[in-house]
């Protein structure tokens, strides 16, 4: 291996030796000190570690400690392992196993400079912008002197390569890969021996115990900096790329400046929880000119992994997510306030735009949910049906593939129920067709419950295993105490080519074939359960929903001619399968009846999903007012001029909405409907030709609906404001383990789901929400609306990007009742109470206090959690305001 390593230093020393000229200062004084070293060079350039490695490793011998992604291809990687590469993680990426594996690179060094090993490290762990090295609040370099205090430091300051293309000198972050590869015709066509070189002067200086600070980041770092500078720097050097044409001279643009933050956009709140989440980490109040945008992590003293936990808090409390880690302090703001932009979306393949085949009439072929899947991958094998950034555009003929492949694996899951936990992507839309072509029952579960709800929901369903990606538990920092998760990835790793092959001809060659064995393995019963959701928690504990195959089937069925869509149509997706409006209106209707789904993992994530529709040209979209209303807030121009159709439930749909749908896509129809969890969950929709603002739309086809009387029971006549019971296909059976009443009614011989919803049904058979009936108050023999309360503050402060700015709860006390708008606005109790007046209402209905905010507490649908609101009124200490 010695001598592989030899040769290997030979071979980079000729080549290297084209295009640089390396001179060495104080190798020798350097190396008569005792070992082991660590060697620590700064990091000018992407040129700069093959360089030192050319002038100091037959002298040092060291180990590498290397970015694993520059590794992960069959050129590097045999050299990566040649070398001993100790491979950190790059922790541009938020993530726990990242920070995991980032603390194991710095076990690895340690534990080598123990053996006896010399390694060399970058300290900053990243190109410098500038030129100048900034270490800042790095903490590999302490952490391992900590550990090795023995160690001899050998500090390498190169000089020569800011200036070069794979520097960033350019103004812009140079592509290694591809740098390397231009630079071959470069090489030729210099005639090899004629390539212009770059001088390169590497200096070295080592300090052994007691010549160096204390192994703190706060003694040692700027030490660090102020060594790499000593010689006061150096303006970035051109070398021209042909000896004989070409650019002699360059000019070279100022450092590229960071992306601005809309300080405008940054509620007072979000800024003050950056604040605390900052103090919190750095154990210590931050001065007023750290809390300046400009504040780098460096500048506090946090490293790339403080960064990262700091970010990932943010992106909890606050319910935003970005790409890579923020670096300042405004970035943080960025992304508390939701305006970090992720990557763009990969741009869809040609095949993504072409027309379905066959028929354009949207039905449904199966009277299960995997019967219909099924038949709908052979009736249109080649047709696109799914694509997201990650999967990339799937046919349907490989989703039926990967689905058979997965429900192999899934059939060896023990238990009838099997969890399901991921966001919106091809992943979870194959995961939940694989489970049922397993013969396994999907537990969908909502992450944004909480552990302990989700410990309630899969003991009541009796799952012990749960599917879901490593790269989203990672992400999410999610656990489901009582159940082991099986991640994709593992599984995937299982599969092997000889499978895969087989499998492809098989459905190639004979997909009825196979779909009839698959087929035949399922229950073919469609009032057996096909999933089971749970109720949104809004109100009350969740409890488990079972939804039949008939019940799921005939939803979609039966919103078909109010939707009046062909398969024409592209739909973006968003919202999880665990909303029950995700699961099957978003979920499985797109598959099933032939349309076209692309879908997005963060439903907060406006940004990248106005670029998605934008790139893929989606006409039809699906969600929650308030997630469509941040999508249309960042939407500009011509954006989403596409969309057609645009279905909104599971909350009032406000008419600022409209107004922004008029602006944005004025093709597009605001299509309001109504649904429940218990009704699979559609009950009502507008019709697209003769959409009603205002109304909720018109039951389904084949879905009876009755409005009654609060009190008596009684059924109303039309106009009448009552309690809403629905009947039909779409009606669940009945909660699991619920050990309460179920909520069911018989009347003339049918059984009806009592909503426990107030609606009213006009002369034309549209219904209009008014609110939930646990949403009402009695004071002085009237019922108090508490959304009619909120409603005109919602019009006043609708959502924004942080979510709600308003909510109205209340409770009936011994002495009283007690009806609170909660609110982030600075808003005093007679200015409220104004507002209402000007509206209209009078007496009862008006407002007892209003409390001040800094977030509207909202579940994981984008729903106000008026479940959190009602225990700041009835728990301890609720009659302090907040």
């Amino acid at each position: 291996m010695l001598l592989a390593r030899y040769l290997l230093w030979a071979a980079s020393r000729v080549v290297l030796a084209l295009r640089y000229r390396l001179r060495v200062v104080g190798r020798d004084d350097a190396a008569k000190h005792p070992g082991p070293f660590l060697v620590l060079p700064n990091h000018p350039a992407y040129a700069d570690p093959p360089n030192v490695f050319v002038a100091l490793w037959p002298t040092f011998r060291f180990r590498p400690m290397a970015l694993e992604t520059n590794f992960q291809n069959p050129v590097l990687a045999p050299i990566a392992w040649l070398a001993r590469a100790i491979p950190v993680p790059d922790t541009a990426v938020a993530g726990a196993e990242t920070r995991q594996r980032a603390t194991a690179a710095v076990a690895t060094a340690v534990a080598a400079l123990k053996a006896g090993d010399n390694v060399i490290l970058w300290p900053s762990g990243n190109l410098t912008r500038n030129g100048a090295e900034k270490v800042g609040g790095a903490r590999a370099v302490a952490d391992v002197l900590a550990a090795v205090p023995a160690a001899t430091l050998v500090l390498v300051r190169t000089r020569g390569l800011w200036g070069s293309s794979l520097s960033w000198a350019s103004g812009a972050k140079p592509s290694m890969v591809g740098r390397m590869l231009r630079g071959v015709p470069v090489v030729l066509s210099n005639f090899l021996f004629f390539v212009p070189r770059r001088n390169v002067t590497l200096t070295l200086e080592a300090f052994p115990p007691g010549r160096r600070p204390e192994p703190t980041r706060e003694a040692i770092n700027p030490w660090l900096d102020a060594w790499y500078a000593a010689d006061g720097g150096e303006p970035p050097t051109f070398v021209p790329y042909h000896f004989a044409f070409g650019k002699r001279t360059v000019e070279y643009p100022p450092p590229a400046a960071a992306e601005g933050v809309d300080l405008t956009k940054v509620p007072a709140a979000a800024r003050q929880g950056v604040v605390e989440i900052l103090e919190d980490k750095l154990k210590r109040p931050l001065a007023d000119e750290e809390k300046q945008p400009a504040t780098a992590f460096a500048d506090l003293g946090l490293d790339s992994l403080d960064g990262m936990e700091v970010a990932l808090e943010v992106e909890r409390r606050f319910g935003f997510s970005g790409g890579e880690v923020p670096a300042t302090v405004g970035q943080l703001w960025a992304l508390a306030s939701g305006q970090v932009g992720s990557a763009p979306p990969k741009p869809p393949p040609p095949a993504w735009f072409a027309p379905p085949s066959g028929s354009r009439v949207a039905e449904v072929l199966g009277e299960t949910v995997p019967a219909a899947l099924v038949a709908r991958c052979v009736r249109h094998p080649g047709d696109v049906a799914v694509a997201d950034d990650l999967s990339g555009v799937l046919t349907y003929r490989r989703l039926f593939l990967g689905a058979l492949v997965l429900a192999e694996r899934f059939r060896q899951i023990p238990g009838e129920s099997v969890g399901l936990l991921l966001p919106a992507s091809v992943a979870s839309t194959l995961s939940l067709f694989a489970l049922h072509l397993a013969g396994k029952r999907p537990v969908v579960l909502n992450w944004t419950t909480g552990p302990a709800n989700m410990a309630h929901g899969v003991k009541l369903t009796g799952v012990t295993h749960v599917v879901t990606s490593r790269k989203f538990i990672d992400r999410a920092q999610v656990e489901v105490p009582g159940a082991e998760f099986v991640f994709l990835e593992t599984v995937r790793g299982t599969v092997g080519r000889v499978e895969q092959v087989r499998r492809l001809l098989a459905v190639s060659l004979f997909p009825g074939l196979v779909a009839r064995r698959a087929l035949a393995k399922l229950d073919p019963d469609p009032d057996k359960p096909a999933v089971v959701l749970f109720t949104s928690g809004s109100e009350k504990a969740p409890k488990a929903v079972p939804l039949t195959h008939a019940n799921v089937v005939g939803d979609i069925r039966a919103a078909l001619p109010l939707l009046e869509i062909d398969r024409t149509l592209t739909l973006l997706v968003f919202l999880p399968v665990f909303h029950s409006f995700g699961h099957t209106i978003t979920g499985l209707l797109p598959l099933v009846v032939g349309l076209r789904a692309v879908y997005h993992p963060d439903p907060t994530d406006a940004g990248a999903l106005v670029r998605k529709a934008a790139a893929y040209r989606t006409d039809a979209v699906c969600g929650t007012p308030t997630f469509l209303g941040f999508l249309f807030d960042r939407a500009k121009g011509d954006d989403l001029t596409a969309l057609r159709v645009i279905v909104v439930g599971a909350e009032k749909c406000p008419p600022r909405l409209f107004e922004q749908v008029k602006k944005l896509a004025p093709e597009g129809v605001v299509m309001e409907g109504y649904g429940v969890t218990e009704c699979s969950p559609c009950v009502a929709v507008n019709p697209r030709s003769a959409a009603r603002p205002g109304t909720i739309g018109k039951p389904l086809a084949g879905v009876s609906v009755r409005v009654v009387d609060t009190e008596s029971g009684e059924e109303l006549p039309a106009g009448g404001r009552g309690l809403l019971h629905v009947a039909g296909p779409i009606v669940f059976p009945g909660y699991l383990g619920h050990d309460g009443p179920q909520p069911f009614e018989t009347h003339a011989g049918k059984r009806w789901y009592n909503t426990g919803d107030l609606v009213s049904l006009d002369a034309d058979g549209y219904l209009t929400f008014h609110g939930r009936l646990k949403r009402f108050l009695k004071a002085g023999g009237e019922m108090i609306s508490l959304p009619a309360l909120e409603e005109p503050f919602a019009a006043k402060y609708p959502p924004d990007e942080n979510g709600p700015r308003v909510a109205v709860e209340g409770v009936e006390l011994d002495g009283g009742r007690r009806v609170v708008l909660f609110t982030t606005q600075e808003l005093s109790l007679k200015e409220a109470n104004a507002v209402l007046t000007a509206e209209g209402f009078r007496g009862v209905m008006r407002l007892d206090e209003v409390r001040r905010v800094e977030r509207i507490p909202v579940l994981g649908t984008g729903k106000t959690d008026y479940k959190v609101l009602r225990a700041q009124l009835t728990g301890p200490g609720a009659g302090e305001s907040r």
